[in-house]
């Protein structure tokens, strides 16, 4: 089996050099930056991202698209989600009525609110989409940590392929039809996760902390019915165990920010500089759509406040 990666951010390589050593399968990166390229081809690392961590010698990657993409059996997009659709269309081409895709990109795309999964569908795209979430860390995957995948998918031949192809890592997938309902909570446990990292800030109490966390998992669970997907969705790893992860650990980059909002506002505007707060930016979009689909949500508005600064915390807490 031939496995393409396409793009070298920390969850892509970690996956793919997990699978290099861990599977039978062919694994190929692809990379449109020269400096990436580089310094992985070079030093066989990729200190951005997995600081300290040593990749395998013999990973192969390339910045040509069409060799990446040459008798691929799977293509794993693996790239930040307002760089998704540059990479589809790139990628049409490519692409047959046997090509079996899977994206792993977090968030709605800016100005339109899509999905990952509608981008693909909107451009019209051969082949079949799914999508994989769950509760990982980049630096616990690649060291192959009991970990648990959720693939989203309808397509049974992309079942069969991911089975096989994680059938000797500590990595279990678990697989549901509702490729919909497990982006939205990609998307919401992001925004929850600032939110978590407040609380725990301002009460630092464990009781506490389980209260509000079970009050964002049921908030969580029941957006994501109202906005199509399947109510047992709510179980799976992608979902509850994505949550419980980003809302509990400083490992988190949401998590971490939310922390900071509530003890120091220009401390967490400087992190903001260097890292990817997902959530601060998601929650806006999340509003959008929303409105979209003619629903509001005083407590997301209000949560979105907080983010900027116009009100204090026990304001969003009074919502909730």
């Amino acid at each position: 089996m031939q496995v393409t990666i396409l793009g070298t951010g920390a969850f892509g390589l970690a996956l793919g050099n997990l699978l290099h050593d861990k599977s039978k399968a062919d694994i190929v990166f692809w990379t449109a930056f020269e400096e990436e390229y580089l310094e992985i081809t070079n030093n066989k690392s990729y200190d951005r991202v997995l600081t300290g961590i040593e990749l395998a010698p013999d990973l192969k990657i390339t910045m040509d698209l069409e060799k990446a993409l040459n008798n691929s059996d799977l293509i794993i997009v693996a790239i930040p989600c307002n760089n998704v659709r540059e990479v589809l269309i790139r990628i049409k081409d490519y692409l047959n009525d046997d090509s079996k895709v899977i994206l792993v990109s977090k968030g709605l795309e800016r100005n339109t609110e899509f999905l990952m999964t509608e981008i693909y569908k909107e451009l019209n795209l051969k082949g079949s989409v799914s999508y994989l979430a769950g509760p990982t860390f980049a630096k616990e995957l690649i060291v192959n940590n009991r970990a648990g995948l959720t693939l989203g998918t309808k397509d049974e031949k992309t079942k069969e392929l991911m089975l096989i192809l994680f059938k000797d890592t500590n990595i279990e997938i678990e697989v549901t039809k509702d490729y919909i309902g497990l982006q939205l909570y990609g998307v919401i446990k992001n925004i929850l996760a600032i939110l978590m990292g407040s609380i725990n800030s301002k009460y630092r109490g464990d009781s506490t902390n389980a209260y509000y966390l079970t009050k964002c998992y049921n908030y969580a669970k029941d957006l994501v019915t109202k906005l199509g997907g399947a109510r047992e969705t709510a179980s799976c790893y992608g979902a509850l165990g994505d949550i419980l992860l980003t809302c509990n650990s400083k490992t988190s980059r949401n998590y971490s920010y939310g922390i900071l909002l509530y003890t120091n506002k220009d401390e967490a505007n400087n992190y903001k500089k260097h890292f990817t707060v997902e959530g601060s930016i998601a929650i806006n979009s999340l509003i959008k759509l929303l409105k979209e689909k003619k629903q509001t949500s005083l407590f997301l508005e209000n949560l979105s406040k907080y983010f900027n600064g116009s009100i204090d915390l026990n304001e969003v807490l009074q919502l909730f």
